[in-house]
């Protein structure tokens, strides 16, 4: 077995992987993410950018680990583009 060279967050919760890309799919199977769950690549300064099952993230390309979250589908949490009524 190959000896992880690459790691990274899914809430919070620190994952290692042994090639420079992951996959939406490998990330749901390895973290138990279920089918109805969204899942999404943080970048610093930027929205974060979903990612499905067939996206391929290039973990060599990032600058420390990279960190992704999860939340129910239709969720608006961390949306900023919402009213809030007093």
């Amino acid at each position: 077995m190959t000896k992880p060279q690459y790691f990274f967050f899914v809430d919070n919760d620190k994952y290692e992987w042994d090639k420079p890309t992951v996959t939406g799919a490998d990330l749901r199977v390895l973290a138990a993410i279920p089918s109805g769950a969204q899942i999404f690549l943080k970048v610093p300064g930027k929205p974060d950018v979903p990612v499905i099952d067939s996206t391929s993230i290039n973990l060599a390309e990032h600058h420390g680990p990279a960190k992704f979250s999860t939340q129910a589908v239709g969720s608006q949490a961390g949306r900023g583009d919402f009213a809030i009524v007093a």
